[in-house]
């Protein structure tokens, strides 16, 4: 445990205050965050109100579930440096439900608003994170493991928001997040390949630059 801690104490990613490890969860928030705010901007105006299959939630409610989430792992992140066990009695199904309600009839501007600022928040939590606090515990594995963890929870979301929006499909950065995801279980897998096939399809279909040059 204590060469664990040391080890990564010595490398740091360049140019930053994180480990390449807690680094690498930062981008993964960053950059996810960064495409549902484009997803948001780009939903046909009505998409809001769409019921998400396999959830009691609209899309406008989902999308606005995993803004507020980066800021409840920013106090998360925050009670558990001041000592305290923040995953003890954790209840997501409350906390999902309340946030639910909250966000009923939230629109564009809020939840845009929400992703600001709890992306701000969370990436400063993290590197407050000292290096060696990794290897702590918090919850049932150590610290980096469960941040780890929580940086996937935007993906296990994306394919039920992209088929209630499936008009936002072929946009270049949903696909580049979609199509370089490591999804897991054969349905997600499966889902994504068709995806492909579909994007191939679609890129195929379009005209070639010297046509349109020509025209």
């Amino acid at each position: 445990m204590h060469a664990r801690r040391e080890a990564t104490a010595d490398r740091r990613a360049p140019g930053t205050e994180m480990t390449p490890e807690l680094h690498a969860v930062s981008d993964r928030f960053i950059y996810e965050h960064a495409t549902l705010k484009h997803i948001l901007a780009i939903a046909p105006s009505e998409a809001l109100g769409r019921p998400v299959d396999g959830h009691e939630w609209t899309v406008g409610q989902m999308l606005a579930h995993l803004a507020d989430s980066l800021g409840e792992y920013e106090r998360l992140i925050r009670r558990w440096l001041e000592g305290e066990a923040p995953l003890e009695g954790w209840d997501p199904d409350a906390m999902n439900a309340a946030t639910a309600s909250r966000y009923a009839d939230a629109g564009v501007p809020e939840i845009a608003e929400l992703f600001a600022t709890g992306i701000n928040g969370l990436v400063a939590a993290l590197a407050s994170i000292p290096d060696q606090q990794l290897a702590e515990p918090l919850g049932r594995a150590d610290a980096l493991t469960t941040l780890r963890f929580l940086g996937e929870h935007c993906l296990n979301h994306a394919i039920p928001i992209v088929d209630a929006v499936p008009e936002i499909r072929m946009d270049p950065l949903v696909l580049n997040w979609l199509l370089g995801a490591d999804f897991e279980g054969d349905a997600a897998n499966e889902w994504q390949n068709r995806l492909l096939r579909d994007a191939r399809e679609y890129i195929a279909s379009l005209p070639d630059e010297d046509d349109e040059e020509d025209e």
